[in-house]
């Protein structure tokens, strides 16, 4: 989870007020993404058209790596070492903005079977979601299409990254990506997570678990609050076009539950990009 270059950034007021806006009507130089390169034998199933490919997969061959080396992040494909607005970064200069003109999301996420798939060739267990329009930003609708986790969280603030986090990766009707991220801190045992972990398939398994149904609200803070900047997808080929909106407030899991999510995968964060003068607004 390749796009064309961002040609120019917007000015900060305008970016500012139309950040969600931007990522999908490519005004001004604000270029679209691309849709999701290829759909996969498994993109079809289980209700996911215009999902992103499910990560399911007969071998594990990962195709990069998080350490340094040959497949390392410094000689990542695509625009992962040429785009100029990359992601994740870290976060230590905003402008404070209300709700409006700063956009507020309209979360209604619904509940929907447990699928979840432990993707090894992307070092991710993911949780997918059928066909919705669960969220809206500016009026716009985007589908929840998949819940990853990575530990650590990849964005940072003032220089501090959570011990994981949770991404929610959305898709708009024109293929765009918008992504909630949800900072994971040391805490009481999550129920939510407790039961996800329960399900995790083996590697490279989709598993569908119709009995048990999962609600990414359950996977929120009370307080949705956040910060907002134009960055790209953060693993090969590093689409850019990205709408991001990282959470100001985390959730709880316990210091076991995080273990056991490194038993499967750890350090799959990627390096922090630069900034390069990015607009980034901040909820009041």
């Amino acid at each position: 989870m390749s796009s064309k270059r961002v040609n120019g950034i917007c000015s900060l007021a305008f970016a500012l007020l139309c950040l969600p806006v931007c990522t999908h009507a490519a005004p001004d130089g604000c270029q679209e993404a691309q849709p999701p390169e290829k759909l996969d034998q498994h993109q079809h199933q289980h209700g996911h058209q215009m999902n992103t490919p499910s990560g399911a997969s007969d071998k594990c061959e990962p195709k990069f790596t998080y350490e340094a080396g040959p497949r390392g992040p410094s000689h990542w494909e695509g625009v992962c070492n040429t785009g100029h607005t990359q992601a994740p970064i870290d976060i230590t200069k905003t402008e404070k903005m209300a709700s409006p003109p700063l956009a507020p999301l309209q979360l209604k996420y619904q509940p929907a079977d447990l699928d979840m798939v432990n993707d090894c060739n992307k070092y991710l267990i993911k949780v997918r979601f059928p066909g919705n329009q669960w969220l809206k930003v500016a009026r716009k609708p985007y589908r929840l299409s998949e819940i990853d986790f990575h530990e650590p969280g990849e964005n940072a603030v003032n220089g501090k990254r959570p011990p994981m986090s949770l991404e929610l990766v959305h898709l708009s009707p024109e293929s765009t990506f918008l992504i909630i991220e949800v900072p994971i801190v040391v805490g009481k045992e999550n129920p939510v997570i407790k039961t996800l972990w329960e399900h995790i398939p083996d590697p490279g398994k989709e598993q569908v678990t119709k009995d048990v149904k999962i609600n990414a609200m359950d996977l929120l803070p009370a307080d949705h609050g956040y910060y907002s900047y134009r960055g790209s997808l953060t693993d090969p080929i590093c689409n850019e076009g990205v709408a991001w909106f990282v959470l100001k407030n985390p959730i709880e899991m316990s210091e076991a539950q995080i273990a056991d999510y490194k038993k499967h995968y750890h350090d799959t964060a990627r390096p922090l990009q630069p900034v390069n003068d990015r607009p980034v607004s901040e909820t009041k």
